[in-house]
């Protein structure tokens, strides 16, 4: 008897769900988006003990045919595409045809389905894989899939199961991040009858944030919309001061696909960068539109692990259009607030889950507006504010209209740019959705006024400036201040003498090989606008005999290497953001005024000029505040003289 035997539908389906169906939140996962592939406006989640004990997923989509029910349990059956080309035109979430029966052989898994055009729905029981019962039911249009005893005859995947909390948390994070992808539908999750998410699904997708991390975050978001001819990003941009402990508060989707992917990650910070702490993640949810030939959805069973064709053009894109935004955002300043609210951390929504059941809540202080951007046509980049309620002036003098939450999108992408003439009228709602984020009527357009002049009043502990506009106290860190006056200093200096080259005594050689070499040569625009020159150097080697004067006192050699590898790999040179800005920043930090410093008001005042002329005043180039505004209710309401 030979060794070698083909394996039956139900092992093989188990072997699959070992893929498909890793714990309970990728079950939430499948079944929620073929919820969504069925064209539902609304899409209910109940769970129970973690998703091991019971998944139900109940929509109100088109239904499954009669037909089709059985058949859509089979291993690789899907209406989603026929022939491998239809992968490039993707538009669906779903396409693989193995959730269902991967589900069903690890589960007893009950269907209940109806279309619009039949009188009735029916019912099929699944366990282990096995078709039980099939009836014809009284039901509504839609679908519902109960899922019991996920992992019941697979013993050995319930030990790598975690506790209850953590798969809870894993499900809420794959529901938020759907509902964050697709603010057109309503989502409703419920965890062991305690309601953990429900979103409107009116379109809007700062309703949906909001939804989940609540009001007071989504009052410090403001919008960002960049346009291409190839694609489109849309979404809100947290401001820096409430950045997170992890990456799981970055929230991207692609075509109303939820995605994780580290280079778009990247890129954010990049845009973020000197704003936030080291080890801070900012809270982003954008989403990108483009033609589904650019991105390559079929890279893992799981589906959220994407490749994009021009990945490299769309983070050094995406990376310019969050600085802009942040520089027209330090408009009004990203100013710490007294208040006896505290920023509650939440690394993937676990706080939604407490104890008590109360849902998410946080305790956050408000934070002001962010102002339009309407400038860099070739960028289309549009900033659109989100702040309710705030009016008054800002450190750099903006004065505000008070604004109705829920209206809080800019009039100034009312007619924003297709991808392509050409597609332009085919393109589907999700892609509607991103273009027309910040569309809605009724927002109050910025008037900004002349920079405001801040008076200083005293110096307080030889360490903290205490100033004052007319309306508001400000206390500044003198240190933290100085220090973002000399960092902005410095680094223009640096740029300005960035194309001047440096001949080296000694040239640095270096090995590669042959086809290295070649494609180190194809991009010499690259480096050679980056201030190096490179020369061949017998075989297999280069030699390089300049380098850019600012990198005198560093280590040439590494920095020479570190960008011929960015050039060869063909990524964005990080070279200026690590080593040279690192630089930068130790050399703002050693030059900067320091604590126990006694100051005259002479040069307090000449520091808080300086203050008024940067890009942004508000941070130091460790991401720390420099200041904290105590506005005059404030100091009413502490001293009771009002209500």
């Amino acid at each position: 008897m030979g060794l070698i035997h083909v394996l039956d539908d139900l092992v093989a389906n188990q072997i699959a769900a070992g893929e498909v169906v890793e714990r309970p939140a990728a079950a939430v996962k499948e079944l929620m988006e073929n919820a969504i592939d069925a064209g539902s406006k609304k899409i209910h989640i109940g769970t129970r003990d973690g998703g091991l004990t019971l998944i139900e997923v109940q929509d109100d989509g088109v239904g499954i045919e009669p037909e089709d029910v059985e058949t859509a349990f089979l291993r690789h059956a899907t209406s989603k595409l026929r022939e491998l080309t239809d992968l490039t035109k993707m538009r669906s979430l779903g396409f693989r045809g193995e959730a269902l029966p991967s589900i069903a052989a690890v589960s007893k898994v009950t269907v209940r389905t109806r279309t619009a055009h039949s009188e009735e729905g029916q019912l099929l029981h699944y366990e282990a894989g096995q078709l039980l019962e099939r009836k014809f039911i009284g039901c509504s249009q839609g679908t519902r899939i109960t899922v019991q005893d996920l992992f019941y005859n697979t013993p050995a995947r319930l030990k790598f199961v975690r506790s209850l909390q953590t798969e809870n948390t894993h499900i809420v994070d794959v529901v938020s991040r759907a509902a964050m992808a697709r603010p057109d539908i309503s989502f409703r999750l419920q965890i062991d009858d305690r309601v953990a998410i429900q979103t409107p699904g009116d379109g809007q997708l700062l309703s949906a944030f909001a939804s989940i991390y609540g009001l007071s975050l989504a009052k410090s978001t403001f919008g960002l919309c960049i346009e291409s001819p190839d694609y489109a990003i849309a979404g809100l941009l947290v401001a820096p001061e409430f950045a997170r402990k992890s990456r799981n508060a970055m929230w991207f989707s692609v075509n109303g696909r939820p995605i994780r992917n580290i280079a778009l990650g990247n890129a954010v910070l990049d845009g973020y960068y000197t704003l936030v702490p080291k080890g801070r993640f900012p809270v982003v949810a954008l989403a990108l539109s483009m033609t589904p030939t650019l991105v390559d959805v079929n890279v893992h069973p799981s589906k959220t692990e994407v490749r994009f064709s021009e990945e490299r053009d769309i983070c050094v894109l995406l990376t310019e259009a969050v600085k802009q935004s942040l520089k027209v955002a330090s408009g009004s300043p990203v100013v710490q607030s007294l208040s006896k609210g505290t920023i509650t951390e939440q690394d993937g929504l676990v706080q939604s889950l407490s104890a008590s059941g109360k849902g998410v809540e946080t305790s956050l202080h408000n934070h002001h507006a962010l102002p339009t951007l309407s400038e860099n046509a070739s960028l289309s980049v549009q900033v659109a504010e989100t702040s309710p309620s705030m009016s008054g002036r800002s450190l750099l003098g903006t004065n505000r209209t008070p604004s109705t939450y829920g209206t809080a999108y800019t009039n100034a992408t009312k007619a924003p740019i297709p991808l392509d003439k050409r597609d332009a009228a085919s393109m589907d709602v999700v892609t509607q959705v991103a273009l027309n984020l910040f569309a809605s009527e009724g927002y109050p357009q910025e008037v900004v006024t002349p920079v405001a002049q801040l008076r200083a009043v005293a110096q307080v502990l030889k360490l903290v400036i205490v100033a004052e506009d007319g309306e508001d106290i400000y206390l500044i860190d003198q240190h933290a201040a100085h220090e973002r006056v000399l960092y902005e200093k410095f680094r223009k200096k640096m740029r300005e003498q960035d194309h001047y080259a440096m001949e080296l005594l000694v040239p640095i050689t270096l090995e590669l090989n042959v086809i290295k070499i070649e494609l180190l040569f194809q991009h010499q625009a690259q480096w050679t606008s980056f201030g190096l020159v490179i020369e061949p150097f017998g075989e297999n080697v280069i030699r390089i005999t300049h380098v850019p004067s600012i990198w005198e006192g560093l280590d040439i050699e590494q920095l020479a290497h570190d960008v011929i590898f960015d050039v060869l790999e063909d990524r964005t040179t990080s070279v200026f953001r690590s080593e040279l800005e690192d630089k930068v920043i130790l050399r703002a930090c050693k030059a900067a005024i320091k604590a126990n410093s006694t100051m005259d008001r002479q040069e307090m005042d000449a520091l808080l000029e300086a203050m008024q002329k940067l890009d942004n005043p508000f941070t130091c180039p460790h991401g720390r505040p420099t200041a904290i505004r105590i506005t005059r209710s404030q100091l009413e309401k502490e001293f009771k003289r009002t209500l």
